[in-house]
C-alpha cells in the first residue's frame, strides 16, 4: 500500500520505465542521479553496507565500512588483501574499483549486486546487500532494500547518506577534520552550548537544503578517514589494554587528537573499535593485553582522548543495556542482605514451630496466633525498610549500568568530571584525576 502511495505521488516516466523493463535486471543498479531536471521521487535501491558509496569509489566506500572493517579485518594487511582478493574473485579490477562510482563501468554497476550476494557467503558476509528483489515490475517484496531521494541534477542521496552527512555535522561541526590548527572552543559552559547549538542549527539547516547536505559529505569522509586511521593504530600497536572488567585505550597522539575531542566522534570510533575486538572474541581469538576472550560474551570498553588545550579527557565508555558495569561492594552487599534474610526466615520458621508446639500443650492457639501475626508483620515491615532504595540509587534509574558505574565512580573518587552528553557514559575527566578515575571504575564487575 505504502508502495502504491509512493508511485502515486512520484509517477516514473514513460521512456524510464520503458527503459527499465528492457534491461530486465536494471532495476538492482544503484541509483546515482536523477532521471531529469525536474525529478524530485523517491527511488528504492538496492543499498548494500558500504559508505558513501555514492560520494566516493567502490573501495574507499568498502574499506571505511564499519560491517566490513569487523568482518575482514581491514586494520590488518591480511585483511586489505582479503578486500582485494574479494574485488578479484567479483571481476572488479583495482582502477576500476578506485575512481567515482558514477563515473564506473555500467556494466559493472549493473552486475554489482549479484556478484556481492555470489561471494559473500565466501566470507562470511551475510547481510551485505539485502536478500529481496522488486524483480522487473516493481511488485515482489523488497525487504532491506533503502531509499533514494533526488533533487533534480542537484544531488541525489540515500536515506543512510544522509543520515551519516547529519551525524558528521552534529559530532564535529563545521570545521575542517584535516585541519589541526583549528580554533578550539573555550571551557566556559556558555560556549560549549552556544558550540552544541550551533551545529544542531547547522545539521537542521542541511536537512533542509540538498546543497548544504552535499557541502557536507567531504566532513562525512574525513571523519571515517580519522575513524579508520585511529582505529588501526590501536589495533595495529596493541593499545587495548586489559584490565579487570573492561578493555581500554587513550588516543594521546596523532593527526587526528583534535577530532576525538568531541564526544559524537569518541562513541564513532568506539563503536569501530568495539566491532572489531567483538569479532574477534566471537572467534576466541588471542588478544595480546586480554587473553582469549569470547566464551563469556564481549567485553566493555573504555575510550579517552586527551584534550591538552581544556587539560581534560573526554572518556567514552561502550557495554551498556543488559551487561554492564556494577560495584563489587554493592553485588557483596546484595548476597549479604540475601543471607541475612534467609537467615530470619529460617529463625522465624523454628519460632512458628516452637510456638506451635506450646500451642498445642496449653491450648492457646488463638491467642498464639494473634502473637504469631503481629510478629510476622513486625518482621516483614522491617525486611521493606531494608529493602527501600536510597536517592542515589533512584536517581539512577532508567540508566543503564555502564552508566550507572560512571557516576558512581564520580560520586566515590571526588573526581573533577563534566557530564557532557546525552547518555551518560560520555565524561570530561581533569587530566589528574584519569588515572583514579579507571582505577576505580576498574573496580567494577561484569554482571547480566
Amino acid at each position: 500500500m505504502l508502495r502504491e502511495e509512493v508511485r502515486r505521488l512520484n509517477p516514473p516516466e514513460l521512456t524510464e520505465t520503458g527503459r527499465e523493463v528492457t534491461r530486465g535486471a536494471a532495476t538492482d543498479v544503484i541509483p546515482t542521479h536523477a532521471r531529469s531536471p525536474t525529478d524530485t521521487s523517491i527511488r528504492l535501491s538496492p543499498e548494500p553496507r558500504f559508505l558513501l558509496i555514492r560520494h566516493w569509489s567502490l573501495y574507499d566506500s568498502m574499506l571505511h565500512s564499519p560491517y566490513l572493517a569487523s568482518k575482514l579485518r581491514l586494520w590488518t594487511d591480511a585483511g586489505r588483501r582479503r578486500l582485494h582478493k574479494l574485488l578479484a574473485k567479483m571481476g572488479v579490477s583495482l582502477t576500476q574499483c578506485k575512481q567515482s562510482y558514477t563515473h564506473m563501468d555500467m556494466d559493472l554497476k549493473r552486475d554489482l549486486r549479484r556478484k556481492l550476494l555470489s561471494v559473500a557467503p565466501v566470507y562470511g558476509l551475510d547481510g551485505l546487500v539485502p536478500p529481496a528483489s522488486i524483480g522487473r515490475g516493481g511488485g515482489a517484496d523488497a525487504e532491506g532494500w533503502g531509499f533514494v531521494r533526488s533533487w533534480g541534477w542537484k544531488a541525489c542521496l540515500s536515506a543512510a547518506d544522509v543520515a551519516v552527512v547529519i551525524g558528521a555535522v552534529l559530532e564535529v561541526g563545521s570545521r575542517s577534520m584535516d585541519s589541526t590548527t583549528a580554533v578550539r572552543v573555550a571551557d566556559e559552559p556558555a560556549s560549549q552550548a552556544a558550540d552544541a547549538l550551533n551545529r544542531f542549527y547547522t545539521a537542521y539547516d542541511a536537512l533542509l537544503s540538498p546543497t548544504l547536505l552535499s557541502a557536507s559529505i567531504p566532513l562525512a569522509q574525513s571523519l571515517h578517514r580519522a575513524i579508520l586511521r585511529t582505529g588501526t593504530t590501536l589495533l595495529q600497536k596493541r593499545q587495548l589494554r586489559h584490565l579487570r572488567a573492561f578493555r581500554m585505550a587513550v588516543v594521546k597522539e596523532g593527526p587526528d587528537v583534535a577530532t576525538f575531542t568531541n564526544p559524537g566522534a569518541l562513541t564513532k570510533l568506539a563503536l569501530w573499535v568495539g566491532g572489531a575486538v567483538a569479532e574477534k572474541e566471537e572467534n576466541g581469538d588471542v588478544d595480546g593485553e586480554g587473553g582469549k576472550r569470547g566464551a563469556g560474551g564481549v567485553t566493555p570498553l573504555v575510550l579517552a582522548c586527551v584534550d591538552e588545550v581544556r587539560g581534560v579527557y573526554v572518556v567514552v565508555g561502550l557495554g551498556g543495556g543488559s551487561t554492564g558495569f556494577e560495584s563489587i561492594e554493592r553485588e557483596t552487599a546484595r548476597k549479604e542482605k540475601k543471607e541475612k534474610r534467609e537467615a530470619k526466615e529460617k529463625a522465624r520458621e523454628e519460632k512458628r514451630e516452637a510456638k506451635r508446639r506450646e500451642c498445642e500443650a496449653r491450648d492457646e492457639d488463638d491467642e498464639d496466633d494473634e502473637t504469631e501475626e503481629e510478629s510476622d508483620a513486625s518482621v516483614s515491615s522491617s525486611e521493606e525498610e531494608e529493602e527501600d532504595e536510597s536517592p542515589s540509587k533512584k536517581r539512577n534509574a532508567g540508566r543503564n549500568r555502564f552508566g550507572n558505574a560512571f557516576q558512581e565512580v564520580v560520586e566515590e573518587t571526588n573526581a573533577r568530571v563534566r557530564l557532557d552528553s546525552f547518555e551518560h557514559c560520555v565524561v570530561e575527566v581533569k587530566k589528574e584525576d584519569l588515572s583514579g578515575f579507571l582505577e576505580a571504575l576498574s573496580m567494577r564487575a561484569v554482571v547480566g
